[in-house]
């Protein structure tokens, strides 16, 4: 090899480490995001006893790892934050209070978010929250 060709080689060189470094610079300056979507579901509502038609309070409504008690309109709100894709949830009602409101039988139930639409996001890993209406009315028990 010639001194004028180990020149040429010695320039395209640094050339290629010069574009390999501002390359390297650039890459890693650009906002990386790292995560999963996500998106929460809600389901809220009222739980009424089905003969009085009154408002049921302190009952116990449990989605999936969330869990609430009914206030004294009856009303209750839960929710689970999932991958923001079609969604189905099981409901469990319980009356835990024995006769303070009366005694209702338990009841179970699947919500199922069909296509949701999703509110609220933020752009990046978050679409926002989608939300259901399950009125629920208990039978009291006998």
């Amino acid at each position: 090899m010639s001194k004028v060709q180990f020149a040429y080689l010695k320039t395209y060189n640094r050339i290629i480490a010069l574009l390999l470094t501002f390359l390297g610079v650039t890459v890693s300056c650009a906002k990386a995001e790292y995560g999963t979507p996500s998106a929460n579901f809600i389901v809220n509502g009222n739980i009424k006893s089905s003969v009085t038609n009154q408002p049921i309070q302190n009952v116990r409504v449990v989605m999936e790892n969330d869990s609430t008690y009914t206030d004294a309109t009856g009303h209750y709100q839960v929710g689970e934050s999932r991958f923001p894709v079609s969604q189905t949830f099981t409901i469990k009602i319980k009356d835990l209070d024995g006769s303070l409101n009366g005694e209702f039988n338990n009841f179970d139930t699947l919500v199922e978010f069909k296509d949701p639409q999703f509110i609220n996001g933020d752009g990046h890993w978050y679409d926002g929250e989608t939300t259901k209406v399950l009125n629920i009315k208990l039978t009291p028990k006998k």
